[in-house]
């Protein structure tokens, strides 16, 4: 659960059912308490034992947070600049041939990687020698492990930060989180998370960035048409335009629509950019 500080906290309490002795709520024992005036991250621990004496322990997690966390929707950025992101490269098919338009358009874009071998070890050298921004998307893209604590989460891109500064002396600061801040999918493994990360990675040096152009191309949109469409219609000259694309293996329709898309930028009086340090963020709220 999340709070904000002065809100009250509702005791919800739990239920204990066991296979041969019944209902055991009524043996239920609670530990911990929560002070809403403070903000910090509480534990409500519910144990329970079965008549053989087998213990059962749950924990409700609840975060009082001073305020809460906004989206960040670009209108605080530059008006009119277009960054281009890439999620979950890099890929020996299509990364490359992305880096070739980019450099024929003279554009700098921002790849947000995962972990790589020798041979995308000389792709992520190759964009950091371009000029490109290489941010960190995690060491494992896979949620049920990454999402499984906060520490858990924090060593999944530390691994990747010190992979990248050993491959090309580049110390990566920005990072997106797999699924945005704003996924669900992370309350499967832990509850509130996201809200806890999203001030973590900040408290740790980081900024996070997500998005608020799609093109699609990693859900439903399966042609370099439907990329090029989506991504035009999201563009907006009253916000900076975050846009989320993928590099992954055999991602052809966003390759193909990439050229497309950047002249329509160019024709239509919008800038190119990556993101740096000091590009305001632009972030969903967490929803977890």
């Amino acid at each position: 659960m999340t709070l904000i500080i002065g809100n009250q906290y509702e005791e919800k309490g739990a239920k204990a059912v066991d296979e041969k002795d019944g209902d055991l709520t009524e043996n239920l024992q609670m530990e911990g308490s929560v002070d809403t005036s403070k903000e910090g991250t509480y534990e409500i621990v519910y144990k329970v034992s079965d008549t053989k004496g087998n213990e059962a322990t749950k924990k409700r997690v609840i975060i009082v947070l001073a305020e809460e966390i906004k989206a960040r929707t670009g209108t605080d950025g530059q008006p009119g600049v277009i960054y281009l992101t890439f999620d979950d490269g890099p890929s020996t098919n299509i990364t490359p041939k992305i880096l070739d338009i980019l450099k024929r358009k003279n554009v700098k874009a921002t790849f947000f990687i995962l972990n790589y071998g020798t041979e995308g070890e000389a792709l992520v050298k190759r964009e950091v020698a371009e000029g490109h921004t290489v941010g960190i998307h995690g060491y494992s893209h896979d949620y049920k492990t990454i999402y499984q604590s906060v520490d858990a989460y924090m060593n999944n891109i530390t691994k990747l930060q010190d992979k990248i500064k050993a491959s090309t002396g580049y110390n990566a600061t920005i990072t997106r989180f797999p699924g945005g801040s704003s996924n669900t999918i992370s309350r499967n493994y832990c509850q509130g998370i996201m809200t806890r990360l999203c001030r973590e990675v900040l408290n740790r040096g980081y900024k996070y960035f997500d998005w608020n152009v799609s093109s699609g191309d990693a859900g439903d949109v399966s042609t370099s048409q439907g990329v090029y469409n989506s991504v035009v219609k999201g563009l907006s000259k009253s916000k900076a335009n975050v846009v989320l694309m993928h590099d992954f293996s055999g991602n052809t329709k966003t390759l193909n629509a990439l050229e497309s898309i950047i002249d329509y930028g160019i024709q239509n009086g919008y800038t190119f950019s990556n993101i740096t340090e000091s590009t305001p963020m632009v972030t969903h709220r967490p929803n977890n």
